[in-house]
């Protein structure tokens, strides 16, 4: 292929990506045209966030008694009643302050939230989350007070088991095996502890399916609540001796049902997984706080690095004339490709994000000006050019093997602006080394050989 129609082509991919780095690819959806290509993944220094307050329940409640001093449900005739507070004294503790803490923050991590930022009051109890505002927000704000109380009852509201009873819970599906309903079920399995499996299978003995000699149901029923809510009232037709209790959440014949059954069990399991709060929790406050960075104050930031890009293009044109133009293209479209690639491996990107980019576009400019200078004093000859390229290429890579370890490492921290950074680290040097190996190369090879 001649040289010529080889850069003319490569030139023009490099402004086709571009475009749709930049701009996006647009398709009608319905009465308006949406951008296919995946959003950026914004952290909440930079897409704002949900700041959530929750507060010690100080309230009180009712509690009834009948004429003998039982407790009972209602009000009872010559019965008597009292008031007590939701949370007694013993229970408002340090203690119980950070264990509620504790398993806010392990719910957040099951619900694959890894930004948020949690602060206790340890004086009294009152404690404040910030998490990004997206489309799990809403769901996640109500993990951050549900107790999570899990217990099984008999009819008179006798508590059987308790969450001390529980080891873990767990999900699955699996195709129907009705005749009538075809479709896909999701299952919870509530898996009891080995101290309590006996116990359980006692109950699934006592707790039976009967009739009467004349048909009618005299079956005793327990029913299985979550913070006093019944999800299940059943009795048993068999016994139950591997301490499994699993429950149908649905058969679903649609992706949407799946996935709506799913996320049901899903939550159940991450609320029970972690343990319940020994504290009830009210919402104190619930708001929206807007980014300190706003198009107005990032203006300025934008043209000095629109300034200083230009500059640098120039520079590179004026010294290196016909490379340096071809090195302009490049760069433009590795920032490009590099956009791009953020976008679909989902990084999270922050203010320490946005460096990370910066510090990679850096990288590779530096890289093209050494490669442009090391061809500008090599004989303009097929071989020479190539082995100058080569050789100014691993140069370079290994100057940048200690920027990806760097990269790499950081993907690993727990602390979301260090894994931001680490990430665009990682993929921009990665990158940095694929692209100059294959688009720049082709570029600047064909530029001069046979000249």
């Amino acid at each position: 292929m001649n040289r010529r129609l080889k850069i003319a082509l490569i030139i023009l991919l490099i402004i086709l990506v571009s475009m749709i780095s930049f701009v996006g690819i647009f398709v009608q959806d319905t009465k308006f045209m949406r951008n296919i290509l995946p959003e950026y993944q914004l952290g909440m220094d930079l897409a704002g966030y949900r700041t959530i307050s929750i507060a010690v329940n100080d309230g009180t409640e009712t509690i009834y008694y009948d004429k003998d001093g039982n407790q009972v449900d209602t009000e009872a005739e010559d019965g008597t009643s009292e008031e007590v507070p939701i949370n007694s004294e013993e229970v408002l503790t340090g203690e119980n302050y950070q264990k509620t803490k504790q398993i806010i923050e392990d719910r957040l991590l099951d619900l694959g939230i890894t930004e948020y930022l949690v602060r206790l009051n340890e004086d009294n109890g009152t404690i404040t989350v910030q998490i990004p505002e997206d489309d799990m927000t809403d769901t996640a704000s109500q993990f951050l007070y549900t107790p999570g109380k899990f217990t099984i009852e008999d009819e008179d509201g006798n508590v059987l088991m308790d969450n001390s009873n529980l080891e873990r819970v767990q999900i699955g599906y699996g195709q129907s095996s009705s005749t009538t309903t075809a479709g896909t079920t999701v299952y919870i399995n509530f898996v009891f502890n080995e101290d309590s499996v006996e116990k359980f299978k006692e109950i699934t003995n006592t707790y039976v399916e009967s009739t009467d000699e004349e048909g009618n149901d005299t079956s005793k029923e327990i029913s299985l609540n979550i913070d006093g809510s019944a999800l299940i009232t059943t009795s048993f037709n068999q016994e139950i001796s591997n301490g499994i209790l699993q429950l149908s959440m649905g058969t679903a014949t649609d992706n949407e049902t799946f996935n709506s059954y799913l996320q049901q069990a899903s939550n159940i399991a991450i609320l029970l997984n972690n343990g319940p709060m020994d504290i009830e929790y009210t919402v104190d406050q619930n708001r929206y706080i807007k980014s300190d960075l706003t198009l107005e104050n990032m203006l300025i930031p934008a043209i000095i690095v629109g300034v200083i890009l230009v500059i640098a293009f120039l520079f590179l044109i004026i010294r290196y004339k016909k490379l340096g133009l071809l090195a302009v293209f490049s760069f433009i479209g590795y920032v490009a490709l590099l956009l791009i690639l953020i976008r679909y491996t989902n990084v999270i990107i922050t203010i320490e994000g946005i460096f990370g980019i910066i510090i990679s576009a850096i990288l590779n400019y530096i890289l093209l000006v050494y490669i442009l200078n090391v061809l500008r004093k090599t004989e303009k000859d097929v071989v020479e050019y190539r082995k100058a390229y080569n050789k100014s290429m691993v140069s370079m890579i290994l100057v940048l093997v200690p920027a990806l370890i760097i990269g790499i490492v950081l993907c690993f921290a727990n602390w979301l602006p260090a894994f931001s950074f680490g990430m665009v680290t990682f993929w921009g040097v990665l990158l940095i080394a694929l692209y100059n190996a294959t688009v720049t190369r082709v570029l600047a090879l064909n530029s001069i050989v046979g000249k």
